[in-house]
């Protein structure tokens, strides 16, 4: 059975979602509001980390939450940034061709807007209090260039 890409596309988020839903060891204080949260640009391969790149492993705990539900073997993040959030619209450009926006609705809601090649893509939110209990929200999609290979933009709350 062959899926379309938009249908494809749609499963991923999907599944993204599952992930995010997924249980979490991790015991945080469950707070009202998330003011500050860390976002990582994933690239997601069976393939071996190219030599001249240069991202870096996956750590290991986000790495079994992604194999959970995702297949590939290998996890490369390409960037990392922090955002604290105070009340206002935030945009972080994750790559040459990702960016972000995030902004809490409530004392409730993250919505985050993903932006491919400056083209609005997809808009999910995520609860601000599963975040803080140690869940994650994910964007997920094929690499255009290999069919093969998926990218994610995966926000959390760090744990300092």
């Amino acid at each position: 059975m062959r899926i379309n890409g938009s249908l494809r596309f749609n499963l991923w988020l999907l599944v993204a979602g599952l992930v995010a839903m997924a249980g979490s060891t991790a015991s945080v204080a469950d707070a009202a509001v998330v003011t500050k949260l860390k976002a990582q640009l994933i690239w997601g391969t069976d393939g071996e980390k190219p030599s001249e790149n240069t991202c870096k492993e996956l750590n290991e705990p986000l790495k079994k939450k992604l194999c959970r539900v995702f297949k590939w073997k290998n996890y490369f993040e390409i960037s990392q940034q922090s955002v604290v959030l105070a009340g206002e619209t935030k945009r972080l450009k994750m790559s040459a061709k990702c960016e972000v926006e995030v902004r809490s609705l409530d004392d409730s809601t993250l919505e985050i807007k993903l932006f491919g090649e400056g083209k609005w893509t997809k808009t999910v939110r995520q609860s601000l209090k599963a975040l803080n209990k140690g869940e994650i929200a994910v964007i997920a999609g094929d690499a255009k260039d290999n069919i093969n290979d998926a990218w994610f933009v995966v926000f959390s709350v760090p744990h300092d």
